[in-house]
């Protein structure tokens, strides 16, 4: 009991820390900001041979961070040349991305330019750490842009999307399916627990998750898409209140602790990462896995026989869709420069060169449709199925808080409803300070 106790309140601490450093940043960031930007005309003095220095940062992507920058190099060499500057790329791994920001942020050596995910903008917009895009946007490229609306917040242009999908999907290996004698594949929660039975009687590993990767990110896979399926949601509408803790919520935990429970999902799970679970399912290890639609090429070039589903049905269909976007740092002393990179990077052919790395769909009109044709239904047919997360302010801190006690739901030291209820009281605690 007593470490369950501690886990807990370590998994509180730290995010009650983080609250807390981005607290200070807000002031800290105020006091340096006139010190940091540089204007136009200072700009303008630098002798011609005088390159521009920009700091770009980006999450990795590829199977390995170095193609990730060797491919932003590539994509911005000519961008480089035309703007005489010289870009960094760092790629930060999703293991720490929002500590690297925050701990930059709060001493004043952020990007000029950087890849952020919904749930982590409102924190530092309410920093002064975001500059909007708004007055960098010609009529031209707000008609290119599908999904400009997605990084509108508090009325200003703060994220210019730059991947828009990557749905989270059902993915299942056709020739397990047949050795355990499902002759279809499942729909809804209780077809899919039939399904897992029939496999695990026939000496077949049903189903793998990612409960013990370092990134919170994994609940857009293992957490959300359940609890939305079941009719909850995670947030009320004003973000004010966490409404996870509900009888959907409830129910959403309970199915997923009777995956273990029932031995479906292996005790393996609790220390697997995303990686090890993309290659167990590559290499037939295991029947069902739920993973990011930009993973399929790489099934099929392993030679797995497989197909999918968008999502499973409890009361309705729903699954995760990532909305992350390019911001522009109000630190940057190179702020103008800085956006018409964000715009580079963001044109078709720029987009076209990044999607045969990472397929996702694109996000102008300026580049065809370069991702698997087999996911086209998924954003023509599906779209109303697909959720974003909400930019609800001090969200990362309670997905960060969620996630922790889901593990420990998961290994056994928590009941479902206790990580919810636990979960829930920290959410409400830290929305009433905002």
């Amino acid at each position: 009991m007593m470490k369950k106790m501690f886990k807990a309140l370590l998994a509180t601490g730290l995010a009650v820390l983080l609250l807390g450093a981005c607290g200070n940043a807000k002031k800290e960031d105020g006091q340096k900001e006139s010190k940091q930007v540089e204007t136009s005309a200072d700009a303008e003095k630098k002798t011609d041979g005088e390159k521009t220095e920009l700091l770009l940062w980006m999450p990795p992507f590829g199977t390995e961070d170095t193609l990730d920058k060797e491919m932003w190099k590539k994509v911005l060499a000519p961008f480089e040349k035309e703007n005489n500057c010289n870009v960094t790329v760092e790629v930060i791994p999703w293991s720490n991305y929002e500590e690297k920001y925050l701990t930059a942020i709060s001493s004043g050596a952020g990007p000029d330019l950087g890849y952020m995910y919904m749930e982590m903008m409102n924190d530092y917009i309410d920093m002064g750490a975001l500059e909007p895009f708004d007055s960098y946007l010609t009529d031209k490229e707000k008609d290119n842009f599908y999904y400009l609306d997605k990084g509108v917040i508090d009325g200003k242009q703060y994220a210019l999307p730059i991947v828009v999908g990557n749905a989270r999907i059902l993915c299942y290996n056709k020739k397990l399916l047949e050795q355990a004698g499902v002759e279809k594949a499942p729909e809804t929660w209780d077809e899919f627990l039939a399904a897992c039975k029939k496999l695990k009687d026939a000496g077949i590993t049903p189903i793998q998750q990612q409960w013990g990767d370092a990134s919170k990110g994994s609940l857009n896979s293992i957490f959300f898409p359940y609890l939305w399926q079941a009719g909850g949601d995670l947030f009320s509408e004003d973000g004010k209140q966490a409404t996870f803790n509900s009888e959907a919520g409830k129910k959403a935990v309970e199915f997923l602790y009777s995956l273990k429970k029932e031995g479906y999902l292996p005790d393996s799970a609790t220390s697997l990462t995303t990686n090890e679970l993309y290659e167990q399912f590559k290499t037939g290890q295991v029947a069902f896995c739920v993973v990011g639609t930009n993973k399929g090429k790489g099934f099929t070039e392993a030679g797995v026989d497989w197909d999918y589903i968008t999502s499973l049905k409890d009361k309705k269909n729903a699954t995760f869709v990532a909305a992350d976007s390019l911001v522009l740092l109000s630190g940057s002393k190179h702020k103008d420069l800085a956006a018409k990179m964000a715009l580079y990077m963001l044109s078709g052919p720029s987009m076209t060169q990044f999607h045969e790395m990472a397929p996702f769909a694109p996000v102008g009109k300026d580049e065809e449709y370069h991702d698997n044709e087999q996911f086209k239904k998924i954003y023509e047919e599906e779209k109303d199925d697909l959720h974003t997360l909400p930019a609800v302010k001090g969200s990362a801190a309670i997905y960060d808080n969620l996630y922790k006690n889901l593990q420990l739901m998961m290994l056994g030291e928590l009941s479902p409803e206790e990580a919810l209820k636990e979960s829930a009281d920290f959410a409400n605690e830290a929305l009433a300070q905002n």
